[in-house]
C-alpha cells in the first residue's frame, strides 16, 4: 500500500479499523512526515527573503533535505506494516523466521527515530536562523518530531523485548539511548530559542 497516495481521511479510516495495522509505527511515520512538511515550510518562507540572503544556500538544502525525508518516512510507513504483518505469519512458522521478523519490526521505527534525530538537528538551525515569523512553526515541528521519537522508541522497544540476539538488543538499545540524546537536546535548544519569541506575542 503506497501510503503518500490515500488522502488523510482514507488512512484515519484505516487506522480506526478493527485491524492492527496501520498502527501505532504507521502513524509515527507519517506524522514524522508532516513535521518534515512544517520544517520545510518554515525553509521554504525564508529563502528570497529580505534580511535571510546570508542563509539562502542552507535553506535551499533543507528544502530538499525535508523533500527526502517525507518520502522516505512515507516508505517506513508501509514497512512498518509489512514488518508487523511479517511477524504475525512467523508465529505460525518457525522461531528461527520469528527472530528474523522481530528485528526487521525493531528496525523499522528505529530507521524513523533516525529520520527524526536528521530532522530535530534541521530544526535546531531554522530555530536560530529561520524566519521568526514563523517561530510557532518552527515549535510545533520540534514538538512533533520529539512525539514522534517517543512512538517509534517504544515500537523499538517492544520488539526487542521478543529477541534472543543479545548482540543484537544491545547494539540497537546503545543506539537508541544516542538518539534520544540528540533528539532531547536539541527539542531543549529549539525550545528555549523560539518559547520566548512565541509567547511574547500573545
Amino acid at each position: 500500500m503506497e501510503v503518500e497516495r490515500l488522502s488523510l481521511k482514507e488512512f484515519c479510516d484505516m487506522v480506526a479499523e478493527r485491524k492492527p495495522t496501520p498502527g501505532g509505527g504507521a502513524v509515527g511515520s507519517v506524522v514524522g512526515a508532516m513535521a518534515c512538511a512544517l520544517a520545510e515550510m518554515v525553509a521554504n518562507f525564508t529563502r528570497k527573503k529580505k534580511g535571510y540572503e546570508d542563509v539562502e544556500p542552507e535553506m535551499e538544502r533543507i528544502v530538499e533535505a525535508m523533500e527526502e525525508a517525507r518520502l522516505k518516512l512515507f516508505d517506513l510507513a508501509k514497512k512498518d506494516m509489512e514488518a508487523f504483518e511479517k511477524v504475525m505469519k512467523a508465529y505460525k512458522s518457525s522461531e528461527g523466521e520469528l527472530q528474523n521478523a522481530l528485528k526487521e519490526a525493531a528496525s523499522v521505527p528505529m530507521d524513523v527515530i533516525r529520520v527524526m534525530k536528521d530532522l530535530a538537528h534541521e530544526l535546531e538551525k531554522l530555530a536560530e536562523f529561520g524566519n521568526k515569523n514563523l517561530a510557532s512553526d518552527t515549535l510545533n515541528a520540534a514538538d512533533l518530531c520529539h512525539a514522534v521519537f517517543q512512538v517509534e522508541k517504544v515500537n523499538v522497544l517492544i520488539n526487542l523485548k521478543e529477541i534472543s540476539d543479545e548482540t543484537f538488543r544491545k547494539n540497537m538499545l546503545e543506539e537508541l539511548e544516542e538518539q534520544e540524546a540528540q533528539i532531547e537536546g536539541c527539542y531543549q535548544r529549539v525550545k528555549k530559542m523560539l518559547e520566548g519569541i512565541v509567547w511574547s506575542s500573545k
